[in-house]
């Protein structure tokens, strides 16, 4: 198992916490048959033993994710990231949606109580519907003092990506409102 483990290019270092699942022969000497080693959230590695020549064999296996489209809104009572963390939103969608909106809106001085946000969004579903990852926003919509700043996602091509508000006007501008 370790000597599979160490010349395998794919896992660089074992870390706390990640998972190995073995199956293993018990009949006739304790022998490991296969195992698997997650290597991220949507990888894992997939080892079988061929018993003639004593070595495992390796499969980078993708987990199957189901992609779904998810919508949120609510009132800002607090601070939008605090009612975004209670509508169970990912950190990571609550940073980008900041960042999005860096451009145009301060947040320490814009934002008010009862102002309110919609956000749609991709997540990605493991097959006992947990979430494992977050994909791209495809539509936020900040409305402050009842004002509403909404911005679309368009693709061009799979490297250029860009958000445009309903006029058409790209959101990347040179100065944000808030600097980090």
């Amino acid at each position: 198992f370790l000597e599979t483990v160490k010349i395998n290019k794919q896992i660089k270092i074992l870390k706390p916490s990640q998972k190995i699942y073995f199956k293993i022969d018990k009949k006739k000497s304790l022998k490991i048959i296969e195992f698997r080693i997650e290597i991220n959230k949507k990888k894992e590695i997939y080892f079988v033993r061929d018993f003639n020549i004593e070595k495992f064999y390796s499969n980078i296996l993708e987990k199957e994710l189901k992609k779904i489209v998810t919508y949120k809104e609510s009132k800002i009572t607090n601070s939008l990231y605090q009612t975004a963390v209670n509508l169970k939103i990912e950190p990571n969608i609550i940073i980008e949606f900041a960042r999005l909106y860096g451009f145009q809106i301060d947040f320490q001085r814009d934002i008010w109580k009862n102002d309110s946000f919609q956000i749609i969004y991709e997540e990605f579903l493991n097959k006992d519907k947990e979430i494992i990852e977050t994909g791209n926003i495809i539509f936020a919509n900040l409305n402050l003092q009842n004002k509403d700043h909404k911005l679309y996602r368009h693709e061009f091509d799979k490297n250029k990506i860009d958000y445009f508000d309903e006029n058409g006007k790209s959101m990347r501008k040179t100065l944000m409102k808030t600097p980090i």
